[in-house]
């Protein structure tokens, strides 16, 4: 069952993301996080560190991204873009 697994939980940032793993699995991303290593740790689960902007290299809450409507393919959810308050935009959510 999931409810046996390790997970880590990320809130306040669209809404609540969890990801459910074996403690070994989530324990490389977790590190980066604690050390800030926020680039390396998107580069480990973009969806995850959405908050995050590749260009820009820093960390932002949701109201400083305008964030732009869900985007579907086919019917089904794709993924949600934004853009940094410089105007970097890229996807927070997929």
């Amino acid at each position: 069952m999931w409810h046996d697994r390790d997970r880590l939980e990320r809130t306040d940032f669209l809404g609540e993301v969890i990801k459910f793993g074996e403690y070994a699995g989530l324990l490389k991303l977790f590190e980066l996080l604690a050390r800030a290593d926020y680039a390396a740790a998107r580069a480990e689960d973009p969806d995850f560190i959405g908050f995050f902007c590749d260009d820009c290299q820093k960390v932002y809450c949701q109201a400083c991204w305008q964030i732009g409507p869900p985007e579907f393919d086919e019917g089904f959810y794709d993924c949600t873009r934004g853009a940094c308050p410089q105007g970097h935009e890229q996807i927070v959510d997929d």
